[in-house]
């Protein structure tokens, strides 16, 4: 799917819930892109009313550029296509890319050592769904349970969170805590690992942001582990962010009574667009989930 597709089936649909049923998104998410689009440009392209979307001025000549971009993207592809080297390009985040893929694209390069492996950071929500979606990404890992609609997914992983603590605080002698008292009444230190919460969580979210001192933009793992052990703060990590943790670092990860949780599944287009390596990927991944939680079993730091 061409980059500019979303605004030109919007413009000719009028209306974001029909070009959301179209190209599978849902609504709230295909208004996200629009207006991403609009951020990008600069510029107003829709009018937004209760009975749909019309252009601007400025959109209806922009949208005729925009088509024949798109027609020319799919030529370039259709050229690329047959002279490039093969590229598998896979939508990641820190703790799968740490813990997951050196061994499966170990695994992955004995069969297919030609092959151009693309690692793309996710630092931001739907980049996931987008890059699948818009053919800049083969597959991608994703992060909660409300699957886009019109892409095929599998489950590799569901894992709790726990209060990652400064070694030498109290907290860090409880063998377990509950996350509802300890929200709002600690400083937190909030990363985009835990973007993803869904119900019934969204309150203990609230009472925690409460207390929110520090923020970091992308899923750095490493920097927040050294922020709480220099005693700034608390934070939460799934289990797949604390493998890498040493008795050094000190810090302690309590386990919650009451845990969120978090779904990982490889995200990927249905059969007839799906690349020929994605089904050789999603084995070998599996097959490395399945070694990393037997070799895991219930160390903590």
């Amino acid at each position: 799917m061409g980059k500019y597709l979303p605004i030109i089936v919007t413009a000719d649909c009028g209306s974001l819930t029909r070009a959301g049923k179209i190209l599978g998104y849902a609504q709230p998410n295909m208004g996200s892109i629009v207006t991403r689009f609009e951020n990008e440009l600069g510029v107003k392209l829709f009018h937004r009313s209760q009975h749909g979307v019309t252009l601007t001025e400025t959109g209806e000549k922009l949208v005729e550029i925009m088509r024949q971009i798109d027609d020319m993207e799919d030529y370039l592809q259709e050229v690329v296509t047959r002279t490039r080297k093969e590229r598998f390009r896979v939508g990641v985040f820190q703790s799968v890319a740490t813990q997951w893929m050196p061994q499966v694209m170990e695994e992955f390069f004995r069969t297919y050592p030609d092959t151009v492996f693309q690692l793309e950071y996710l630092s931001r929500e739907l980049d996931d769904e987008t890059g699948v979606r818009e053919n800049t990404l083969d597959c991608a890992f994703f992060r909660g349970t409300n699957f886009p609609q019109g892409m095929q997914h599998v489950p590799l992983l569901t894992e709790p969170f726990y209060l990652l603590v400064p070694a030498g605080s109290p907290l860090a002698a409880a063998p377990s805590l509950s996350l509802m008292a300890v929200a709002g009444n600690y400083p937190y230190i909030h990363n985009s690992e835990t973007f993803d919460w869904e119900e019934p969580y969204k309150d203990i979210r609230q009472k925690l942001m409460e207390r929110d001192i520090i923020k970091i933009s992308s899923p750095e793992d490493s920097t927040v582990i050294s922020l709480v052990a220099q005693g700034l703060g608390v934070s939460l990590l799934p289990r797949l962010s604390l493998a890498g943790i040493t008795p050094a670092h000190q810090v302690k990860a309590v386990p919650l009574d009451d845990a969120p949780t978090r779904t990982i599944s490889l995200l990927f287009p249905k059969k007839a667009e799906q690349s020929s390596l994605t089904t050789v990927f999603l084995t070998l991944l599996q097959q490395r989930v399945a070694a990393w939680e037997r070799d895991q079993g219930s160390t903590l730091p």
